[in-house]
């Protein structure tokens, strides 16, 4: 009896793609659920996208905006709705769907701890030049406040030198990451007297505005005047949390260094204790808040006039 024999090969059966898994794949990782589906080219669109967006505003400084900021956002949010909403609707129309070679779970895991990669190593800050910081003291009232988070532009002294009245993060000889406003320059000769900056022998204008209750404590508000033109406000308290504040005695600042002062003078722990400045330990200009703990009084204050 002659026995048949049938080389040709097995015909795969169709299996639909579940919506509801592209879903959770996609809510994982953006792109995930397009591999699921049999899309691995329109994935990897998707996650270039991603990725490509924040690099875009930071080229053109856009974020360095509140708006602009507002813009990215969205656009980065609406991206990812559009891409659960499509796993899923491609899912759906994947009937008669015939799985591919990758579609077996440890693809699909190899595919994610790539993604992973990717993503880890995508360093965000890089790519817009910014950095957020949250305000955890006092010692920059009236000018910031507690709780706020604000926007630092990390490229602001790629092309010019930081000037009187700038408020820039830097990171201390301790380790710790500072914000303080800039009130002297390289090779300036500057004393603090009774709260007030003097640069080169010459005492800044200031006025006073009102008295003001903070802390707890009576306080007065005063305008002052660097020697620029920038004008912000301060607080003195004739005193500070160590007991009475000395005036700081004329001193020169080296070459390469800045001093610093906290706008809450007496309150404020800057140069007067931590010491100069050096341009390469500045992490950037504060540029805008875009919450505080008054919620959206303290959104879209622009600090580069304050």
């Amino acid at each position: 009896m002659e026995q048949l024999i049938d080389n040709q090969p097995k015909q795969k059966m169709p299996k639909p793609r579940n919506g509801f898994v592209a879903f959770l794949l996609s809510l994982i990782l953006p792109g995930l659920g397009q591999v699921y589906n049999g899309q691995p080219r329109k994935a990897a669109v998707f996650l270039g996208l991603l990725l490509l967006i924040p690099f875009l505003f930071g080229l053109t400084r856009g974020a360095t905006f509140f708006y602009g900021m507002l813009a990215l956002v969205f656009i980065e949010v609406t991206l990812r709705i559009y891409i659960l909403i499509d796993a899923v609707r491609q899912a759906r129309k994947q009937k008669l769907y015939i799985q591919k070679p990758y579609n077996t779970w440890y693809y699909h895991l190899l595919i994610a701890i790539g993604m992973i990669v990717v993503l880890a190593f995508y360093d965000l800050n890089a790519a817009l030049g910014t950095q957020t910081f949250k305000i955890p003291t006092v010692s920059n009232n009236p000018t910031f406040q507690e709780g706020d988070f604000i926007l630092a532009d990390k490229r602001a002294y790629e092309t010019k030198s930081p000037e009187y009245g700038d408020l820039v993060a830097f990171l201390g000889q301790d380790g710790q990451t500072y914000t303080f406003r800039i009130v002297g320059l390289p090779t300036d000769d500057l004393a603090v007297i009774d709260g007030i900056v003097s640069i080169n022998g010459k005492l800044c204008k200031s006025k006073f505005v009102k008295p003001i209750m903070n802390l707890g404590i009576r306080a007065e508000e005063f305008q002052e005047v660097l020697p620029n033109g920038h004008t912000h406000f301060i607080y003195k308290f004739g005193r500070s949390y160590e007991g009475k504040l000395p005036d700081f005695e004329k001193t020169p600042i080296p070459a390469d260094c800045y001093f610093v002062l906290g706008d809450n003078r007496d309150f404020s722990r800057d140069s007067r204790f931590i010491g100069f400045v050096k341009k390469d330990q500045i992490i950037g200009r504060m540029i805008y808040s875009y919450w505080g703990e008054s919620g959206s009084l303290r959104m879209n204050i622009d600090f580069r006039d304050k």
